[in-house]
Order: C-alpha cells, then sequence, then structure tokens
C-alpha cells in the first residue's frame, strides 16, 4: 500500500491494474490462437484464471465499500 492511499484505494488500484493484464492477456491469446500454437490452451487457462483473479478482486472492493473485508460479512 502506497503511503498516501487508503486500504480501498490501493485495493481499487489493483483491480485497475489486473484489467489492464487481463486485456494484454486477451491480445496475446488472439496472436497465439492466430499461429495455431501448441500453447493455445495453457494461454487459455493462464487468461482464465486471471479473469477469475479479477472477479474475486471486484468481489473484495465490493465487501471493502461494504465496510466488510472478508467472505462472509465478517466486518473488520
Amino acid at each position: 500500500m502506497r503511503a498516501d492511499e487508503t486500504e480501498l484505494q490501493m485495493c481499487v488500484r489493483h483491480v485497475a491494474e489486473q484489467e489492464d493484464r487481463v486485456a494484454r492477456q486477451d491480445i496475446l491469446v488472439e496472436r497465439i490462437r492466430e499461429r495455431r500454437s501448441p500453447k493455445l490452451d495453457d494461454s487459455l487457462q493462464l487468461l482464465a484464471e486471471m479473469r477469475d483473479l479479477l472477479g474475486k478482486m471486484h468481489e473484495h472492493v465490493a465487501r471493502l465499500r461494504q465496510g466488510d473485508s472478508k467472505p462472509g460479512g465478517v466486518a473488520v
């Protein structure tokens, strides 16, 4: 966490950074697909995992905005 940001601000920043990573990976996967690379399946799996993580990150931000930071609604 940067000295000038709250936990929520840090999480929002991390979400934006992950969204950029996912967008770049989308482009790379398309290139791999066009080249008919044998690495396509691995690339698609990685992209799916990145999207899953991004979804969890969005959920965490939503919990922080509601005053919770842990799954299950446990307030901190």
